[in-house]
């Protein structure tokens, strides 16, 4: 996929894909494609690229989101398939009436893009930020997935295709593959049985979230499944492959690194994919790098094995601690979904000042207190059974079925806390990207009139873990040459460079190439 090779589509996909770029002309510009539906998606984005664009898929398209589009002079145009947006947005384009009124399908392959695609994080733990992927990395993680995943006849995915998830298992994997795609707006779990039927399908690319609902009602049976946006509970697994006779390949993955491992049977540890690297730092933590990947620290805590193989322990933000004691807290809301009756569970943690944290929990179902109390003292601490217990219609999920952690704490009635940590990402040796967290606990009380991020937090929470990745023996024996150049605000994102000396690393961190802060960290035994 060095460039868009239209010659390998059916003729059909392949006009529509040329039309969308004669329309498009020569972009000035990147072009955002927001379509839900494959009829119109497909066309979007490879007519995008064959007019040599890059491609922006976008977090949503809440106002706030195309408001920053409209004023976005690098991004040229929005291609959508939802009639809504032609008046939330002056950029909009419909694909659907592109490809009715143009006739050129003839239109000349443009040199490939140098970044294939933009793409957002899912933003439930934190503020989304944005990841380049250029087509080298594509094409090389759809070669590794190619050889592993046998050619389906027809494919339905229910993952918004704008996601990477979606996007190389719904779309550009089928495509490779010859592989029918089906193009569909059904929902609910008895109108994607009927769709399923009907078309024939044998794949489906989905989510837990979706799956869940799938499993507890009628669906055709012997479908391949595969499953990722979050993580599939060994239950819901193990219901699948007894209720439908679905064989469930889970993969393990994120936006930042693209797929990263694949397990088959519900509990079972997950094998990192071919060509893919996985470590594990001072702090438990996934450390991935791949030929689609620079090297990346997740907040994923894992557990190696000797067989190469390793057991995923959740988000360093799931750890629940409560009384010098710790449990995950996934294990704590599979064993609530393990109580009959209840179909779904989440849990938090309520800080009282003065008190330790407590357990509180939202259940969907219809089990009560005891019962869910005595799932938890089965296998935990009593210090983990919930101080209340909610019951509720629907767990806040994002569209790729992970929790929404603030919608979940304001429905349980708990204040939105503060985040302590900043996100750091190594994009290669000594060059690193900090995203500024809007609620993190340092802007509280700090200058209230305009609030700034304290210089001892740049260097305490970003410069020094960026040194640390580098060199994890490093002892910090001074600093000198510090100097703050400019303010640092909720929301930002910062560059960080190191150079390493004789004597420690110098650095400079910067935001849109304006340089913040500077100075050295002078290093010692």
């Amino acid at each position: 996929m060095k460039s868009v090779a239209l010659t390998v589509l059916d003729p059909a996909r392949a006009a529509s894909a040329r039309r969308i770029a004669a329309a498009l002309g020569t972009p000035h510009g990147r072009v955002v494609v927001t379509c839900k539906t494959a009829d119109a998606f497909v066309p979007a984005l490879l007519g995008a690229w064959h007019a040599g664009a890059t491609v922006e898929l976008l977090p949503n398209v809440q106002p706030s989101t195309l408001d920053r589009v409209d004023a976005d002079p690098d991004i040229a145009i929005v291609l959508h398939d939802g009639a809504e947006l032609r008046a939330r947005s002056a950029k909009a384009r419909y694909v659907p009436e592109l490809l009715a009124i143009t006739n050129d399908d003839n239109a000349p392959a443009r040199p490939a893009p140098a970044i294939a695609a933009l793409m957002a994080t899912s933003g439930t733990t934190e503020r989304p930020r944005y990841v380049a992927k250029t087509m080298a990395q594509l094409s090389g993680e759809l070669a590794v997935l190619a050889a592993l995943a046998p050619p389906a006849r027809c494919a339905l995915s229910t993952v918004p295709l704008s996601h990477l998830y979606g996007m190389l298992w719904g779309v550009l994997l089928p495509l490779a593959q010859g592989t029918r795609i089906v193009s569909h707006d059904a929902f609910l779990p008895a109108e994607l049985a009927a769709v399923i039927a009907r078309e024939q399908v044998d794949l489906l690319v989905s989510t837990p979230a979706h799956l869940r609902a799938m499993a507890a009602v009628a669906m055709p049976r012997d479908l391949r499944v595969i499953s990722s946006g979050a993580r599939l509970p060994a239950e819901l697994h193990a219901a699948l492959v007894a209720t439908h006779g679905w064989q469930v390949t889970e993969i393990l993955g994120s936006t930042e690194t693209g797929g990263i491992a694949t397990r088959d049977a519900p509990g079972a540890g997950f094998r990192p994919l071919p060509q893919v690297v996985v470590a594990r730092d001072a702090d438990a933590r996934l450390v991935v790098e791949s030929p689609w990947s620079e090297r990346t620290t997740l907040e994923d805590q894992i557990e190696l094995a000797a067989d190469g193989t390793f057991r995923h322990l959740g988000r360093t933000s799931e750890l629940i601690k409560v009384a010098g004691k710790r449990a995950h807290a996934h294990e704590l809301e599979a064993a609530l979904r393990g109580v009959a009756g209840i179909t779904d569970a989440a849990v938090a943690l309520q800080h009282t000042p003065g008190h330790e944290p407590r357990v509180v929990a939202a259940v969907v179902g219809t089990a009560d207190r005891q019962q869910l109390a005595d799932a938890i003292r089965r296998d935990f601490d009593a210090v983990f059974v919930p101080r209340f217990i909610k019951h509720v219609a629907k767990i806040p999920r994002s569209d790729r079925g992970k929790l929404e952690l603030a919608a979940l704490r304001d429905l349980l009635g708990l204040a939105v806390e503060a985040t302590t940590e900043i996100p750091l990402r190594r994009l290669a040796a000594d060059r690193f990207v900090a995203d500024i967290p809007e609620d993190l606990v340092f802007f509280r009380g700090h200058f209230p009139a305009f609030t700034l991020l304290p210089g001892a937090v740049l260097i305490e929470r970003v410069v020094w873990p960026a040194v640390r990745q580098e060199l994890p023996t490093a002892k910090l024996r001074g600093i000198r040459r510090l100097r703050f150049r400019q303010p640092v605000l909720p929301g930002q994102q910062l560059s960080i460079a190191l150079d390493r000396r004789a004597t420690g690393y110098g650095f400079e961190v910067a935001r849109a190439g304006t340089p913040v802060a500077t100075g050295q960290l002078l290093l010692g035994e």
